[in-house]
């Protein structure tokens, strides 16, 4: 119930902070004049995020978002091998805030289990962290 609560909070703010031509709910492609958002995040959180969207069951309208939010992702973990960084290594995930909104919104769509819980939140704070961080600018 309480990450429920936390998911909706979250929601409010990338929902109260992001002017989108969405409709119900759909994932939206990226957008001309973009605002940059970099999340910072261990390596093995970026791994986890990718692999827990694989399992979202998405719209034919919303691929190219998935793709393109994946890519994103699945850039940073090659970049991040090729560096031979470890899973608890930090790294930035730059994104466009239409790609920060898509991969919460498949986020929210995952189901897990509560052992996931704690990683799930710290992926989802340091989402927000760096939306907090892009509207001070």
């Amino acid at each position: 119930m309480r990450l429920f609560a936390i998911l909706a909070l979250v929601a409010a703010l990338f929902v109260g902070t992001v002017d989108t031509s969405a409709q119900g709910g759909q994932l939206t492609p990226a957008a001309q004049a973009p605002v940059m958002i970099k999340p910072k995040m261990k390596l093995a959180d970026v791994k986890a995020v990718t692999q827990f969207i694989a399992g979202v069951d998405i719209r034919g309208t919303e691929v190219d978002a998935y793709l393109d939010t994946r890519k994103i992702l699945v850039d940073v973990i090659e970049t991040a091998n090729k560096a031979t960084k470890k899973d608890d290594d930090m790294v930035t995930v730059e994104m466009k805030m239409e790609q920060v909104q898509n991969l919460f919104t498949l986020m929210q769509r995952g189901s897990l289990k509560g052992a996931e819980a704690e990683k799930f939140k710290e992926i989802v704070q340091a989402l927000q962290d760096a939306v907090k961080a892009a509207q001070a600018k």
